[in-house]
């Protein structure tokens, strides 16, 4: 019996890491690593399969997949790209982050907002704040 419970007392330490890693601070930083090098597994395994992207700019909404087939084009603009990105606020299901997109034509400056259920994004929206990032 007490092995039992050793093997249990063992599992159970070894989750309980893997989920305390799966906080929507993480899910954002994990996102952002993705969006450096357009990563399609990293994107496949941090959305739920019904998240939608909004990009209320061009007023576009994308599903899971189309995000995912959109990754080709964006690993061709990021290669010479500089992302930063700064959480703004955080709340229990909802992180707001501030986001400079260095481009080397351009410069976007955007907030994002992700929506989270189950350890999954569920809902990223993003929408212009400037073209500038001065004091990012």
């Amino acid at each position: 019996m007490a092995r039992l419970i050793f093997t249990i007392a063992v599992i159970l330490a070894l989750i309980h890491p893997a989920l305390a890693a799966d906080t929507p601070e993480t899910l954002v930083e994990r996102w952002y690593s993705g969006l450096a090098t357009a990563d399609r597994a990293t994107f496949d395994g941090l959305l739920a399969d019904d998240a939608k992207i909004i990009l209320e700019d061009i007023d576009a909404i994308q599903t899971k997949e189309e995000f995912l087939d959109s990754l080709d084009e964006w690993k061709n603009a990021v290669r010479s790209a500089t992302v930063r990105h700064r959480i703004a606020s955080a709340e229990t299901d909802t992180i707001t982050v501030f986001v400079c997109y260095q481009f080397p034509s351009n410069t976007t400056y955007t907030r994002e907002i992700f929506n989270f259920r189950s350890g999954k994004i569920i809902e990223s929206a993003q929408s212009s704040v400037g073209e500038a990032c001065e004091g990012f």
